[in-house]
């Protein structure tokens, strides 16, 4: 008859144990301790990534503030430089005025003066000219009744009453 063992050998159970240790034992020596190392490394390698991550980000946060801040101080500083030119130009614009409007009185002093000379020039010539006109007058209708002397008093005579007066223009 067949008769069945309800446990197996202890010469196998033994060598199967055996055989499960050393075969545990070489994974966990060529398996297990390489991929746990591996593992750890590769954790602490992100680990550092991320802290040097985190502080590449505070950095660029500190250097984003700096030139924030740059900026701010840039667009300040051109603002005062625009002001300042403004403020430039209205001075040269007041100056140019200036010198425009003293220029243009000197004009118009140097014309008032010159047309006061050509009054004179005119006057004196209209003076002399009066006199001789008096003159040809006076000698047609006296033709010779006065001396000569005489003559020439009533003409000096005539020509400081034309000088005396005002002439209108």
């Amino acid at each position: 008859m067949f008769v069945v063992r309800a446990l197996p050998e202890l010469s196998s159970m033994i060598l199967a144990w055996v055989a499960l240790l050393l075969l545990y034992l070489m994974l966990r020596h060529f398996l297990y301790k390489p991929v746990s190392q591996y593992l750890n490394n590769r954790k602490e390698k992100i680990k550092s990534d991320i802290d040097g991550a985190k502080v590449l980000k505070e950095e660029a946060i500190a250097l984003r503030d700096d030139y924030e801040s740059r900026i701010s101080l840039a667009k300040k500083e051109s603002q005062e430089i625009i002001e300042s030119a403004r403020k430039r130009g209205e001075e040269l614009k007041e100056g140019i005025l200036a010198e425009a409007k003293k220029e243009a009185e000197g004009i118009v002093s140097r014309a008032r003066k010159e047309i006061a000379r050509e009054r004179e020039v005119a006057f004196q010539d209209i003076k002399s000219q009066a006199g001789e006109i008096a003159i040809l007058i006076a000698s047609r209708i006296m033709e010779e009744e006065i001396k000569i002397d005489k003559q020439k008093n009533l003409i000096d005579k005539f020509i400081d009453e034309v000088g005396s007066s005002k002439w209108q223009s």
